[in-house]
Order: C-alpha cells, then sequence, then structure tokens
C-alpha cells in the first residue's frame, strides 16, 4: 500500500496540494491532507491506514513550517519524509536574523490591526514568486479570506522566532528528500541550508537533495509526481 499523509505550510491550507494530488490518485496512492484550520473550523489530522502490505510506502508531504505542525507520530511511523522549502529554525544564525525579526514582527501588528487579509495576500503572492499563485488555490483562497481564525494565525507565527533542538523523534534510516527551491523569497537561504547539515549529520541515510531552478517559496508549474518516483525509482 502506497499512503500520503500531507501538511500544508502556515497561512496556508490543503488545497495548496489540489494541483499535485491526481497524479498520484490515478497511480493508485491513497492521499490525505491535514488541514491547520486557518480559514475555517474544520482542521483535521490524518492518521495512517493499517495495512499488511510487506512493501508498504508511508510518505509524508511537508511544506515549510507544515514539518512542525505534522505530528510527531506520523512523522515517527513514515517511511520517506519529504521536506519541502523546510526547516527546523526559521531564524538564521548570521547578522540577517535582524532584518527577518523585524519582517515577522511587521506581519504580527498587521494581524493585530486586522489588517490581516493584506498581509497574507502579499505573503502568499511574494511565496508563489518568480511563478503566479496557481490557479486552483487561488480561486479558494479568496473564497477563504472572508473568514480566518486570527488567534491561530497569530500563535503560529510567533513559533517561528522559537529556537529548536534537532528533532531527535526522526527514524535515523528514514528516506528523506529534501526539495529546495532556488528563488525562495520567504525562507532564508541559510536557516534552509542550516536544517539539511543536520540531517546530513544526523540520520543514517542521507537526505536526498532536490534543488528546483524557477521556483519560489510555494512549488508551481512542476510534476511533482514525476520528481518523486524517479526518486522512490533510485
Amino acid at each position: 500500500m502506497k499512503q500520503i499523509i500531507t501538511q500544508h505550510g502556515w497561512g496556508l491550507d490543503k488545497y495548496f496540494w489540489d494541483d499535485y494530488k491526481v497524479d498520484f490518485l490515478n497511480n493508485n496512492w491513497h492521499w490525505q491532507d491535514n488541514e491547520r484550520g486557518y480559514f475555517s473550523t474544520n482542521n483535521h489530522q490524518a492518521k495512517w491506514i493499517k495495512s499488511e502490505s510487506k512493501k508498504e510506502i508511508k510518505m509524508t508531504l511537508c511544506h515549510s513550517f507544515g514539518f512542525h505542525l505534522m505530528p510527531k507520530k506520523i512523522l515517527k511511523q513514515a517511511t520517506h519524509i519529504v521536506l519541502i522549502n523546510s526547516f527546523n529554525n526559521f531564524l538564521p544564525l548570521s547578522n540577517k536574523k535582524n532584518f527577518i525579526l523585524r519582517s515577522l514582527k511587521r506581519m504580527e501588528t498587521k494581524i493585530l490591526k486586522d489588517e490581516t487579509k493584506d498581509m497574507l495576500r502579499e505573503f502568499i503572492y511574494r511565496s508563489f514568486m518568480p511563478n503566479h499563485m496557481n490557479n486552483s488555490f487561488k480561486n479558494i483562497f479568496y473564497k477563504s479570506l472572508e473568514s480566518f481564525n486570527k488567534t491561530l494565525l497569530l500563535n503560529d507565527l510567533k513559533e517561528l522566532y522559537i529556537n529548536r533542538d534537532f528533532p531527535v523523534f526522526l527514524k535515523k534510516d528514514c528516506k528523506i528528500i529534501f526539495i529546495k527551491s532556488e528563488n525562495d523569497l520567504i525562507l532564508d537561504n541559510e536557516s534552509s541550508d542550516n536544517f539539511l547539515d543536520s540531517l546530513n549529520k544526523t540520520l543514517e541515510r542521507k537526505p536526498i537533495l532536490i534543488k528546483l531552478a524557477k521556483q519560489g517559496h510555494c512549488l508551481n508549474n512542476l510534476n511533482l509526481y514525476d520528481i518523486l518516483r524517479n526518486t522512490l525509482n533510485d
């Protein structure tokens, strides 16, 4: 049995994955989406389906902050973990830290001043650059902006300030695919590289690094199924 559980990142929702799931479903993958509930009260956490299959694949797809939103018990049981523009610590250690801190504080202020809609719109567009927002997500996104959980958005935003130790709960033999966009305007390159370095130093099986040209923090205009299928066949 081939299973996938996804977790979208901060300020997004499960519709982020709609353009990618079709190819997996057509190839007999069982797909489940976690929903944090930023835009509705319909939060959801998926569970692995029990199977007797000897060649079972349990794959998580984590985008950005989604790695920290994904329940540890799900990650512990995963045979494959796909990290898309992910991080352990969002803030870099260098002098760029203060600049990013100021950006986060401006986002906090806009939420507190009930300017969340404008802040999110700017954040989403910047996340997809240098590409346009994908159409399926764009249509849902504008509808979702009519109602959102301001408290949850703010609390999760503050989680980005936290300095975390290495996630020791990860299985040392888990196959990790580390996808990194080369035009990411949200996640600092240093933060991404630090996470990858820690994974390389700690895990028995080294992560597979995939660099994506002409992609931003949110992916668009690419076939994620083909990218992962080729990796699984290695």
